[in-house]
Parts: C-alpha cells; sequence; structure tokens
C-alpha cells in the first residue's frame, strides 16, 4: 500500500497538470490564429542574424571562457581580478550571460565576478534529453562549477531560474555559498504555497503550463521576430542589447533546453515534501522589483521563514528583469548587503 500511494499520487498530479497545460495550449492557439490573421505571414517571421552584436564581446563586461564539467561544456564570462573573492552571476529565462552585463562592469572593482550560460543555454553545451535538465542536475552544475574554478566558495547572485536552482544548492551544497542574493524569486516551498492558494498568481503562472507541452511554446515564443524580449524586458533595455538577446535566441534549437527546465519542475514540485527541505544558513539577501507582472510582491516576504539570517530589499518601480530594468538600485543594494 505505502508503494501503491506515490504512485497514485503522481498520477493523479500529472493528470491535473496535463489538463491545466492543455486548456492553456488551446487558449494560447486560439489567440495566436487570431494575431496571424491581423498581423499576416509577418507574424512568423524571424529575421537572420548572422553576425552578433558587437556588444556580445565588448571586453568591458569580460572575457569569454569555457570549462568542461564532465561531459558537459559550460560558457561563461569573467572579469575582475581572479585573486578576490569570486561573485557567480547565474541568470534565469529567457536570458544568458548577458543579463548581468552591469553587474559585471560595476563589481569588478571589488571582486572575481563570473557570469556563466546555464545548460542549455548561451554558448554551453545543449544536451539533446528532457531528462537532462533535472533541477538536482542543475544545482550539481553550479557546485561543479565553482569547484572547477578553483574556489570552495562563491557570493552566489541569481535571479528567476537561476535563482531557483541557487535556492537549492544553498541548501544541498551549503559550504561553497559565503552568501546568497537572490533576484525575484521566491524560495521554492514559498512559490509552490502560493501557486496552489492564490488564484491570482496561479493565473499568473499559466505559461509554466503551457511548457508542458512539446513543440507549441517554442513556436509561439519566436512570433514576431522575437517580440518577446521588446515586451518583456521594457524601454530600459537599448536596441543594441535588445539585439544580443533576439541574435542568440534566434538560433537553432534555443528555446527547447530552457523550456525542458519547466518540463522536469512543475510535476517535481508539486510531489516535493518542503517540511523535509534544510533550510538556509547562508546569510541571504532577496532584491525584488515591485512591478513584477509573473509573481506576486508578498512571496518574498514568505520565503523569509525558510532562511536563517535574510532581509529583504524592495525596489519601487521595477519589473521582473529588475538587474537590467535598475541595475544601479540593484548594484547599490547588494553592495550594502556584502558591507
Amino acid at each position: 500500500m505505502d508503494l501503491i500511494k506515490p504512485l497514485v499520487k503522481r498520477f493523479v498530479v500529472t493528470a491535473v497538470v496535463y489538463s491545466i497545460a492543455l486548456f492553456y495550449g488551446w487558449v494560447a492557439v486560439i489567440s495566436s490564429l487570431f494575431k496571424w490573421l491581423r498581423a499576416g505571414n509577418s507574424y512568423w517571421y524571424i529575421k537572420e542574424r548572422p553576425l552578433p552584436p558587437s556588444c556580445l564581446q565588448d571586453t568591458a563586461y569580460g572575457k569569454h571562457s569555457y570549462v568542461r564539467l564532465q561531459d558537459l561544456k559550460i560558457h561563461y564570462v569573467e572579469n575582475g581580478d581572479r585573486s578576490k573573492p569570486l561573485m557567480l552571476f547565474v541568470h534565469g529565462f529567457p536570458e544568458f550571460w548577458f543579463s548581468w552585463r552591469h553587474q559585471l562592469k560595476h563589481f569588478a572593482k571589488s571582486h572575481w565576478v563570473v557570469a556563466l550560460d546555464l545548460r542549455g543555454y548561451g554558448d554551453s553545451d545543449k544536451p539533446s534529453k528532457v531528462t537532462d535538465y533535472k533541477i538536482d542536475l542543475l544545482r550539481k552544475d553550479i557546485h561543479d562549477f565553482v569547484k572547477a574554478l578553483g574556489r570552495e566558495k562563491c557570493i552566489l547572485v541569481a535571479h528567476d531560474w537561476g535563482a531557483i536552482i541557487s535556492w537549492g544548492v544553498a541548501m544541498e551544497y551549503p559550504s561553497i555559498v559565503e552568501k546568497l542574493i537572490i533576484l525575484n524569486c521566491p524560495h521554492p516551498a514559498a512559490g509552490v504555497k502560493k501557486i496552489t492558494s492564490s488564484l491570482k498568481q496561479f493565473l499568473k503562472s499559466w505559461y509554466m503550463f503551457v511548457f508542458q507541452l512539446p513543440y507549441l511554446p517554442e513556436l509561439l515564443w519566436t512570433t514576431n521576430d522575437l517580440a518577446v524580449f521588446d515586451r518583456i524586458f521594457g524601454k530600459n533595455v537599448n536596441q543594441e542589447d535588445m539585439e544580443a538577446f533576439k541574435y542568440t535566441w534566434a538560433r537553432r534549437g534555443a528555446w527547447t533546453p530552457p523550456i525542458n527546465y519547466y518540463r522536469n519542475l512543475v510535476i517535481m514540485s508539486a510531489l516535493t515534501d518542503f517540511s523535509k527541505i534544510p533550510r538556509i544558513t547562508a546569510p541571504t539577501l532577496i532584491i525584488w522589483g515591485e512591478d513584477d507582472l509573473a509573481l506576486e510582491k508578498d512571496m518574498a516576504e514568505m520565503s523569509t521563514q525558510y532562511v536563517d539570517d535574510i532581509r529583504v530589499e524592495y525596489i519601487p518601480n521595477g519589473n521582473h528583469f529588475i538587474q537590467q530594468d535598475k541595475p544601479q538600485e540593484v548594484n547599490s543594494a547588494i553592495q550594502k548587503f556584502l558591507r
């Protein structure tokens, strides 16, 4: 009987998740059909971008390097003095190392700063199977990456999906996290609690369910020459920087690996017993842009109950992509915390 219960629970959770996914999928398809009728065939157009914009090679951000983790090659950009403390930046979705460009320049004065492309992103390797993107593998990547850089610990700075991973790194590999800085992402337990208790947050999380479906999300997120980036980043990302994102995400096969992160996350999170996870002991700072359209503001405060030493810094008028939207405010909050 004890063996049957987990199987039944997994079956029920999977059935519910895919039922919701199919509903949202049909809504997305119908919406896209109307947009296609209005825009014509230009709706499916993606501009050819054979050469990267010059900002991706700007040495002010640092130099490009690679490191091999067993059978996985990880790309990263580093800046600053290698003899100084390591500050590791972990990006979210849909981003890559470049989302930390403002922090790479600013903190190179005081730290050895490194921003990586997570597996499946940017210029890092992209394993082909959905199961290659399970959360335990992503956490181990960060642990192994720090070790491959020759360090025992780091100041871990993470946003969105990078923060989902980094919350777990601080739980599973606490010895490598000297300090933890999280941008606009709740602790996993707080995230699950909120999405299952708040209709408003549940509705905001529609895309997570659509991402459970094959092929469709990859198709929908590339329409109108990747206009999604114009919508989500707003006016505080200049045209050349916007082209850096579109160049990277217009490449063949760019979307499936990052979306596979979600294909592993939703059901796994619903089945996790968060009462048994370890508390986070590293001093932690949460920076939260108050105008986040994807996540409710109170999720930041909800996350504090899972951490021994934590503070929350809210940034007014800041959106979800806060390190790009309000870089000066973010850099100031980080500096204050590190002091």
